[in-house]
C-alpha cells in the first residue's frame, strides 16, 4: 500500500468520493493521534557520538530514549534518567535528562562517548515518502483511523463510533505484536524424564 492508495482505500471504505482534496489533510490528522499512541520496538535503533560539554544532539528521527550509555575506559556504563540528579561522586557519569531538544548527560565533559538506544520517530506519509513501517503493516490502523477522521469532519456520529472501537482494537494489537516480536517463542528450559 502506499500514500495514494491509502487514500482511495479511505474513500471507498466510506462510499464517499467528495471528499478527495481533503484527504491529506486526514491522513496528517491520523498521524498525529497514532504517532502519539505508539512507540514501536520494531523501530528501536541506535546512534553513538560524542558530547559537547555535558550534551549531545537528538537525532532527527528520535521519538524516545529506550537507554543511554556512556563509555569510560574499555568499560560501558548504562545512564538512569533523572530530572535533577544528585552531584556525582564519581569521575563516570550516572544520570541524563532530556533538556531543549538535546540529551545532558549530567558530568560528562566535552567528547565523552555515548551510545543513545532509541524508539524511532514514524516518518509521515507524502506525496514523496509513500510509505512507512506502520503503513506497511498496519495498513488496516491507517485506513480507520484516516476514515475516523473523515467522519469527525463531516460529523458522521455513527461512523465516528465504529471508527473509533477499530482504531482502538487495531493500536492495541500493533502494540502486542511488537511486544511479541522482542520475546522468544519458547524457552530453552525442558523438563526431561529421569531414567
Amino acid at each position: 500500500m502506499t500514500y495514494a492508495t491509502l487514500q482511495t482505500d479511505v474513500a471507498a471504505y466510506l462510499h464517499r468520493s467528495d471528499l478527495t482534496a481533503l484527504m491529506p489533510t486526514f491522513i496528517a490528522r491520523a498521524e498525529a493521534s497514532l504517532f502519539r499512541e505508539l512507540q514501536l520496538k520494531d523501530l528501536a535503533t541506535s546512534v553513538t557520538g560524542t558530547t559537547t560539554g555535558e550534551y549531545a544532539a537528538l537525532p532527527a528521527d528520535f521519538g524516545a530514549v529506550s537507554k543511554l550509555t556512556v563509555t569510560y575506559g574499555s568499560t560501558e556504563y548504562t545512564l538512569d534518567y533523572k530530572n535533577e540528579p544528585a552531584v556525582a561522586s564519581t569521575s563516570v557519569p550516572g544520570a541524563y535528562a532530556l533538556e531543549s531538544n538535546q540529551i545532558r548527560i549530567f558530568g560528562a565533559s566535552t567528547g565523552q562517548a555515548y551510545t543513545l538506544y532509541y524508539i524511532a520517530k514514524l516518518a509521515a506519509l507524502s506525496d514523496t515518502n509513500t510509505t512507512n513501517w506502520l503503513l506497511t503493516n498496519a495498513r488496516d490502523l491507517y485506513t480507520f483511523a484516516t476514515a475516523l477522521e473523515c467522519a469527525k469532519h463531516t460529523r458522521d456520529e455513527a461512523e465516528i463510533a465504529r471508527c473509533t472501537g477499530y482504531v482502538a482494537a487495531a493500536v492495541d494489537s500493533v502494540r502486542r505484536s511488537s511486544e511479541r516480536k522482542g520475546q522468544p517463542s519458547s524457552g530453552s528450559m525442558q523438563i526431561k524424564v529421569r531414567r
